[in-house]
């Protein structure tokens, strides 16, 4: 909590200048019209005036705000608290009102030596948000003066929410020794794979007793060796289609999290590569400092106009270093497939021996104009633009690459374990 101590500067309000305006209107009418009973009803706004004099006014305030936390998920609840210390009975009421994420509160602190205050915020879209400023008002004097002050409350840090992923699939063909998925190779792991004859040198705790009673001869159980997997997600970043909180751009963020959290968590290695704009990567890696590499990436991903201009998607992958891509990684490409560079980005994956999946996040559609001629107009349009969409559903079909299509609810484990079955990842060349 930060506590700020600040000098108070009184205006005069409204209600003053209405009271000064009476008694200045009746002196000079009773002077005008030599009425000298007419000074009587001044009386009771000169007794208002001089009974709330300026130099009684308080002249500083002590403000503490806090904001906890201020790192947070999609959908998390913030709490920000106002605590206002009171320096007498001098100030009638302080009214306290800040901007947050989509909307602005007002809240009236009550003079009893001392108030709190406070506000739920519970931030919808990912990104750095500035909450504040925090506006006090300062009522001193019977509601004759006013002191307004401003202050700086912060900036929250709103992490993507997760994609829904039950658990990280990984193909039974895997190259790296060691992890958590079982392959088709027989090792130490801990899910059973079948039973064999015995054989000399056999460890004597996996003789499978039931079996070998049953056959009259010693079998001994076989165990998937547990191996590590490869993710390397390409984020198709040119587009930002939809309304803000459901747009492409914040599907595929989501959608990147949760991938990037569930097979970080399983000991696996995830990259990160984003296209469109400026070509950016991560080297693929395990471990929780990845998991905060990643999530720092994606908080960057909005580019502006001349950064979605500035990348050539083929050119770019292509210069990617080897240790980026490598070999047996599995590919997850998030586009919302509205243009030819990510069916440019697929070609150049599959040249280079990998199956990748396509994740498609596009929800909605263009909106079309109300008056009949431009109507006409954007419905060609709109049968052009859904022409070659399904084009480029088509021309990736024909290439052997499934696409799957996302709209930020449903879980990604099953789509992600057929189509790993649908294209095993081959080693590259």
């Amino acid at each position: 909590m930060t506590s700020t101590t600040l000098a108070l500067r009184f205006t005069a309000t409204a209600r003053l200048r209405r009271l000064a305006l009476v008694a200045a209107l009746t002196v000079l009418g009773a002077v005008v019209t030599a009425h000298g009973e007419l000074l009587a009803l001044a009386a009771v706004p000169l007794v208002l005036l001089a009974a709330r004099p300026r130099r009684a006014l308080p002249t500083a305030l002590t403000v503490s705000v806090a904001l906890d936390p201020v790192r947070c998920v999609e959908g998390d609840q913030l709490r920000l608290t106002v605590h206002v210390e009171l320096p007498d009975r001098a100030v009638d009421r302080v009214e306290a009102e800040v901007d947050l994420p989509g909307r602005t509160t007002a809240v009236p602190l009550e003079p009893d030596g001392g108030r709190a205050s406070g506000w739920t915020v519970v931030p919808t879209r990912w990104g750095r948000h500035r909450v504040g400023p925090l506006r006090v008002r300062v009522v001193a004097g019977g509601g004759l003066y006013v002191a307004p002050l401003v202050l700086e409350v912060g900036d929250v840090v709103v992490f993507p929410a997760a994609a829904a992923l039950a658990r990280a699939v990984a193909p039974r063909e895997l190259a790296a020794p060691l992890g958590e998925h079982a392959s088709r190779a027989v090792g130490s792991g801990v899910e059973f794979a079948g039973v064999r004859p015995y054989q000399p040198g056999d460890r004597r705790r996996d003789v499978d007793w039931r079996t070998s009673a049953r056959h009259g001869d010693l079998f001994v159980r076989q165990y998937a060796a547990e191996r590590a997997f490869d993710l390397v997600l390409v984020l198709d970043t040119s587009t930002d289609a939809g309304p803000p909180g459901s747009s492409t751009l914040d599907l595929t963020v989501r959608a990147a999290t949760g991938l990037a959290q569930s097979y970080l968590r399983a000991h696996d290695r995830v990259g990160l590569v984003t296209f469109g704009g400026p070509l950016r990567w991560l080297t693929p890696a395990t471990g929780p400092r990845q998991l905060y590499r990643v999530s720092d990436a994606l908080m960057s991903m909005r580019p502006d106009a001349t950064e979605r201009d500035a990348g050539d998607v083929g050119f770019g992958l292509a210069d990617l270093p080897r240790s980026m891509l490598p070999g047996r990684a599995f590919v997850c490409v998030v586009t919302p497939l509205l243009d030819d560079r990510p069916l440019a980005a697929v070609r150049l994956l599959l040249d280079r021996g990998f199956a990748p999946l396509v994740v498609d996040v596009l929800t909605n559609e263009p909106t079309l104009r109300r008056r009949r001629r431009e109507r006409a107009r954007d419905e060609l349009a709109l049968r052009t633009w859904r022409m070659h969409r399904e084009a480029l559903v088509g021309e990736l079909a024909g290439l052997g690459v499934p696409v799957l299509e996302w709209d930020g609810e449903g879980d990604l484990t099953g789509a992600l374990k057929h189509a790993m079955r649908a294209g095993e990842p081959r080693v590259r060349t």
